[in-house]
This record gives structure tokens, C-alpha cells and sequence, in this order.
């Protein structure tokens, strides 16, 4: 009997887990503007939560928030040692107090390509030679928007002809579905219906579901606002339809729109900086960018929870009270304490990802001395599940005195090096990349560099590369062949 009750004890403590995992992940995937809606609709919907009011007397007193993470160079290049409770110093409910003139305003920004941002993750998926040449065909015929503009036998029939390997319909289905498992979510759509859904499916709280079963089964009636009808078919009262909208009005109907190229866009994405990274001499200071108002639980609310424990409620209707009371009350205290978690795991993965790139951040940003990273290296420093990192790491930027960049940007696989010394070092890919677009830019037009002769001028310069990689990374960076850049010059 007792071993059954502890078996019983673990499942449901694992299964809390779990949802307190998938909790924090839809928060931490949340970027400063939308957290900070996040927050007010959760103030609008429960009474017992409430924002700490700090009495103005003038001076900017608080500060939790210019609590910073400090460290020189040297300290930057230690083991990662967190202290618990820091980040809980720092922001008490979520994130302190920012005067209204710190809040940030969006800042026009051309960050990297989608195929960028889409190689990275389908790297980690470990595809053989053949689903690479169909991800990158994939990936090249998805539009500004996001969206995948031709069907998958045009698809293979493109593979085929164009790259001599005989690809069938469903090769490409079957590499197109991971596609569609990658961020941002909604990626390589067929339609705006699809886009919704990719989305929503990433979302397995009750609203989230209700409203992929309107995108999914009712579209039409969504389109033509017809709720009255929708409501009348799923059951569900005008509340939690106006809920469902709400939801649904969230969604990104063009997912791709972030990673247009200038060239292709007449205006760039407008993003907000999640964290903002700061010199004082040798030292770095970073910190997290919201104007997120300090939480606590409301004073009637506890004092009423608090009367009832002294003194029992007697009637059924006493009863119903207290557990509505209770209900809110906990519903607020564990979005205080998942607010909290929050703002202590980007902070951590953030400081973690400056330790790995220890170098970039003490050279003012030098692309070159960018690290090779994964995932999974962050992980294991900070204790943090990968999914969640993935997910926290997506559409977050940190502003820097050289630039603001992506999170994402700082994770790329690696290639061996001879420096200066002729010591064998690592380094990331864009560093590589960088080299590779340099040597095409400053090329004949007339004599356009073959991918033998780039491969000869690269290990020149101390990268230990394969032809076939230079030929891979000019793909990923839709730099066209010798022959066809010969072309295009000649014609011009």
C-alpha cells in the first residue's frame, strides 16, 4: 500500500512538473512588449492581483533594477556560478520599477535572413545530404511573409531537375514537416488558415485549444465574424469566445515578415530590446528592458482569505466564497512566482551566452572571435531544459554599444582554425561566412571566384574547409555559381 502511494506521489509531483515546464516556456517565449500586455490583461482579469504602488517622493530610489550583472573580463571567463535568489532580488514580482523615460522605444532594425535564422535549427535535426538540398529549396521559395509559395511536387521536380538527384512528392512533405516545426511558428504556410494553426498547436492551455478548433473547423465564420454562430456550435458562453478572439488576435499572420531583407522590404523590422548590455571600463553590465509593473496579491483579497482560516465558514454559500477567494488567490500568487521564474531564467541564459562569448563582448563585437554554440552547451551551464532555452532565445534581442543583435544569432556550429601563431582554434560559421561574402564582393565581376578557388583562398586564410562546405555555405547565403554570377555581370 505505501509503495503504491509513493508511486502515486511521484507521478502527480512529475506531472506538475511538467506543467509548471510548459508554463514557463509559453512565458519565457514571450518578448517585452507582449509580456508586458501579458501582465495587464492578467491584472484586468484577476482582482486578487495587483500592482505595488511606490509613493513618488522624488527620487529614483528603487533599485532593484540597477542591481546589474557585473563582471570583468577575467570573471567573465569563470565557471558560471549562479547564486539563487539574485534575480529574485532584482525583480520582485517582475523585473522592479523603470522611470517611463528609461522605457525603450522600438528601434528599425534588418537583423539576419530567414534562412539564417531556419538553417541553424534544421542543422540540429541531423538531415542526410538529400533533405538538405530539399530544406534549402523549401526555404528559398518561402515569401517575405513567411509563406511556402509553391506546392511540394514543384518542389521535387526543382530538386530533380536542378540538382540531378531524383527526389519523389513525399521526400519533400516529409522534410517540408519539419520545416514547419521550426521558430517562428507559422513558418512555411500554405495558407493564412495553416499559418493560425501551426501556431496554435504550440498552445495547450483550454483557450488556446478552443481557438485552434475555430481556426481548424469554423475559418469561414472567424472571417466573417460570425460568433454568434461559432458560439452556438462549440457551446461556449461570449466570455470565453471574447477570450478565444483575443487569442487568436495575438497570432502573427506573417511570421516571416522579421527576416525580409532591406532589398526586398521598404522598412525594417521594429523590435524592442530584451536586454541591454552596457561598458563601465572593463566591466559589462547587463540588465533586462521592461517597463513590467512589481506584483503582489491583493490586501482585501488576503485579508479575506486570512478571515476565513480563523474562523470557518459555516454555509454552503460561505463555502463557495472562500474557494473563489482561494482560487484567485492562488491563481495570482503562482503568475507572481512563474513572473519571477521568468525574469530569473533569461537572465541566466543571457549571462550564460556573454560567458561563452567571452571574446566577442570585451571586442566591442567582433564577429570573428564569435564562438561556435549550440543549445545544448547552455543547458548544461545553467541546468535549464533545451526546449526552454529554445523557446527563450527565440525573437529576444539584446541592445549593445556596437548594435543590437539576436539571441539566436550567437548559437552556429564550428570549423577548425590556425590563428595568427598557427594555433588550432575553433570557430563559428558566420565568422567563416563573413570571410566567404568578403572574398565575393571583392571579385571580378568578369572572373567571378570558382567554389575550388574560394575553398584555396579560405585555407589561406587559416579556415580548414571543405570545397563541399564553401559550396554549402554560398547556398545558405543564396550566393549564386561562378557560371551564373558571370552571367548576371555580363549581361549587366
Amino acid at each position: 500500500m505505501a509503495t503504491r502511494q509513493g508511486l502515486t506521489q511521484k507521478t502527480e509531483q512529475k506531472q506538475r512538473q511538467l506543467q509548471l515546464q510548459r508554463q514557463l516556456g509559453s512565458m519565457v517565449e514571450k518578448n517585452t512588449l507582449e509580456m508586458e500586455d501579458d501582465v495587464r490583461k492578467e491584472l484586468d482579469e484577476n482582482p486578487a492581483l495587483e500592482e505595488v504602488i511606490t509613493p513618488d517622493d522624488g527620487l529614483n530610489s528603487t533599485d532593484e533594477v540597477g542591481e546589474k550583472f557585473k563582471e570583468s573580463s577575467d570573471e567573465l571567463q569563470r565557471n558560471d556560478e549562479w547564486a539563487e535568489g539574485t534575480m529574485l532580488r532584482r525583480s520582485r514580482g517582475g523585473g522592479g520599477t523603470i522611470n517611463e523615460g528609461d522605457r525603450y522605444e522600438p528601434v528599425i532594425v534588418n537583423d539576419e535572413t530567414l534562412m539564417d535564422h531556419l538553417w541553424p535549427q534544421l542543422a540540429e535535426q541531423d538531415l542526410n545530404e538529400q533533405d538538405e538540398m530539399i530544406a534549402r529549396h523549401i526555404i528559398g521559395n518561402i515569401d517575405n511573409w513567411g509563406y511556402l509559395r509553391r506546392n511540394a511536387t514543384s518542389i521535387a521536380d526543382d530538386v530533380t531537375f536542378k540538382e540531378g538527384v531524383s527526389v519523389e512528392t513525399d521526400d519533400v512533405k516529409r522534410v517540408l514537416e519539419l520545416v514547419k516545426q521550426l521558430e517562428p511558428a507559422g513558418i512555411a504556410a500554405e495558407s493564412l488558415q495553416e499559418c493560425l494553426l501551426l501556431q496554435l498547436e504550440r498552445n495547450d492551455n483550454p483557450i488556446g485549444q478552443l481557438a485552434l478548433r475555430v481556426i481548424r473547423d469554423y475559418f469561414d465564420q472567424y472571417t466573417r465574424h460570425n460568433y454568434a454562430e461559432i458560439r452556438s456550435k462549440i457551446g461556449i458562453d461570449q466570455a470565453t469566445m471574447q477570450q478565444i478572439e483575443r487569442t487568436i488576435r495575438h497570432l502573427d499572420p506573417k511570421p516571416g515578415a522579421p527576416y525580409a531583407s532591406s532589398m526586398e522590404e521598404e522598412h525594417g523590422q521594429q523590435i524592442t530590446p530584451d536586454f541591454l548590455i552596457e561598458e563601465d571600463g572593463e566591466d559589462l553590465i547587463l540588465s533586462l528592458c521592461n517597463n513590467i509593473p512589481e506584483l503582489q496579491i491583493s490586501q482585501t483579497y488576503a485579508q479575506v482569505l486570512a478571515g476565513y482560516e480563523r474562523q470557518k465558514p459555516v454555509t454552503t454559500y460561505e463555502k463557495s466564497l472562500q474557494k473563489v477567494t482561494k482560487q484567485k488567490v492562488d491563481k495570482a500568487t503562482g503568475y507572481i512566482n512563474l513572473l519571477k521564474m521568468r525574469q530569473n531564467t533569461l537572465y541566466r541564459i543571457m549571462r550564460a551566452i556573454m560567458v561563452r562569448q567571452s571574446d566577442y563582448f570585451h571586442n566591442q563585437g567582433d564577429e570573428l572571435l564569435l564562438k561556435p554554440m549550440v543549445l545544448r552547451e547552455i543547458s548544461e551551464d545553467t541546468g535549464i531544459d533545451i526546449s526552454v532555452i529554445s523557446r527563450a532565445t527565440n525573437n529576444k534581442y539584446v541592445e549593445t554599444p556596437w548594435g543590437i543583435r539576436s539571441l539566436k544569432s550567437f548559437f552556429s556550429e564550428g570549423l577548425k582554425h590556425k590563428d595568427a601563431e598557427g594555433n588550432e582554434v575553433e570557430v563559428a560559421t558566420l565568422a567563416i561566412k563573413k570571410a566567404l561574402k568578403h572574398l565575393v564582393d571583392n571579385e571580378n565581376p568578369t572572373s567571378p571566384l570558382s567554389d575550388d578557388r574560394l575553398c584555396e583562398l579560405l585555407r589561406e586564410q587559416g579556415f580548414q574547409i571543405a570545397r563541399r562546405t564553401v559550396a554549402k555555405y554560398r547556398d545558405q547565403m543564396m550566393i549564386d555559381t561562378a557560371q551564373k554570377r558571370r552571367k548576371r555581370n555580363t549581361r549587366l
